[in-house]
């Protein structure tokens, strides 16, 4: 079956690469873009923070209420079809972004974005999983991650110098476009499943697969909202995304308009975010496939809690604060394909979409409600240190959770 696979590329590392520019683009759009632009975009359309944000929970709210849809989606008509036609509306609601004129037609084209990026990490990482073994799935999703870390690195260096020779409406159409040529890209790259293409996972031992019992391929919906790691899963992944984008969301708004450190050198705090993300990402996520993800998680989110109190309590020295981000976006790059292991980890590879999906309802609700309350916190204080003191706090909440979590079942067992 899979003999013709080892003798040239493996085509899952065709689906890797597809996998990592979809994010990369995603990703530039949904941090990069919105981080970088906000302040510009706060004094020409003249809002608050709290509004600000509002725009963000418009892309979290429909990101929040597609993303089950598309793990179902998935695990019923392919990774390949729902990624390539909802790139469409990422491609799209980014142009759009570029013509918004108010706080309204903003919440409404980024609520566009929204049903564009939840085809995208849900989809992308559970295709990459089915195309790579069980124990290479760390390192392939490492290899995956500094996909978006890149992407809004680069933002926080290419949209100030766009910003300064035209305006901030400029970079969205130029990302939308982007957007666009997605569809293309995934429609000639990915495919759905090894096995139809006569291969294996790439990584898979294949003599042991064999000899070993599979675990029951069906879950009903019953029982996966039954299942306890899923609870305990889900409400540390919210917490740690609460916690990290009152840091990613607001990052440079803080550093400009709190702190009145000059833009092009406030945008430069995204960037080490992102960069230290990339590094942190791939050695992170590949050593977790030898200490477990558990253990992976536990040690990470104590040690972001710490990161967000050193950017909060260094105040406006910049040379710490490029390093206290750059620490925070090490540790930040490895959190969510570690979480996206979990599923598999945990969870059958048959019902691994829908689980995914049901567990980004958690991550989304605290992306959602994030850059709301973190903006209004602000507006009201008149300092974003209680909203980065709340992040930290929740952050430690999901490291405390997920120690909660049991050691990963076996193959050919289950879990009540």
């Amino acid at each position: 079956m899979g003999e013709k696979g080892w003798f040239k590329i493996h085509w899952g590392w065709a689906i890797l690469f597809s996998g990592f520019i979809t994010l990369f683009i995603a990703y530039s759009i949904r941090i990069g873009a919105y981080s970088v632009l906000l302040p510009e975009m706060i004094k020409d359309l003249h809002i608050t923070k709290a509004q600000a944000g509002i725009i963000k929970s418009a892309f979290s709210m429909t990101y929040l209420l597609f993303a089950p849809l598309m793990g179902w989606l998935t695990d019923r008509i392919g990774g390949r079809k729902v990624i390539s036609f909802f790139c469409l509306f990422l491609g799209g609601g980014t142009f759009l972004m570029g013509n918004a004129e108010s706080l309204i037609a903003s919440i409404i084209f980024y609520g566009i974005v929204g049903l564009g990026a939840s085809a995208t990490w849900v989809p992308i990482t559970t295709l990459t999983q089915r195309w790579f073994g069980e124990k290479k799935r760390g390192l392939a999703l490492g290899i995956l991650s500094p996909s978006y870390g890149i992407g809004v690195g680069l933002m926080g260096l290419i949209l100030p110098v766009i910003v300064s020779k035209y305006n901030w409406r400029v970079g969205w159409h130029m990302l939308g476009i982007a957007g666009f040529m997605l569809f293309f890209l995934n429609g000639l790259l990915l495919r759905d499943k090894p096995e139809k293409m006569g291969l294996y996972p790439w990584g898979e031992n294949v003599e042991r697969k064999k000899g070993v019992t599979v675990i029951p391929q069906k879950m009903s919906y019953l029982e996966i909202i039954k299942n306890r790691r899923l609870w305990i899963i889900g409400i540390s992944y919210f917490s740690i995304s609460y916690g990290t984008y009152t840091i990613v969301d607001f990052i440079v708004t803080y550093g400009s308009m709190e702190l009145k450190i000059p833009y092009p050198i406030a945008s430069l705090f995204l960037t080490m975010i992102a960069f230290g993300g990339v590094i942190g990402g791939f050695l992170l996520n590949a050593l977790s496939d030898y200490i477990g993800r558990r253990k992976s998680l536990r040690i990470i989110q104590t040690l972001v809690t710490g990161g967000i109190l050193f950017i909060l309590f260094v105040g406006n020295h910049i040379s710490l604060l490029l390093i206290g981000t750059g620490f925070f976006g090490f540790l930040y790059g490895a959190i969510w394909p570690m979480y996206a292991a979990c599923v598999r980890d945990y969870f059958p590879e048959e019902v691994a979409g829908t689980i995914f999906g049901l567990l980004t309802i958690f991550y989304g609700v605290g992306m959602m409600i994030s850059p709301v309350f973190t903006g209004y916190l602000a507006d009201v204080t008149g300092t974003f240190r209680w909203s980065f003191g709340l992040g930290a706090f929740t952050s430690f909440i999901s490291a405390l959770l997920i120690g909660f979590l049991k050691k990963p079942i076996e193959s050919g067992k289950s879990e009540d």
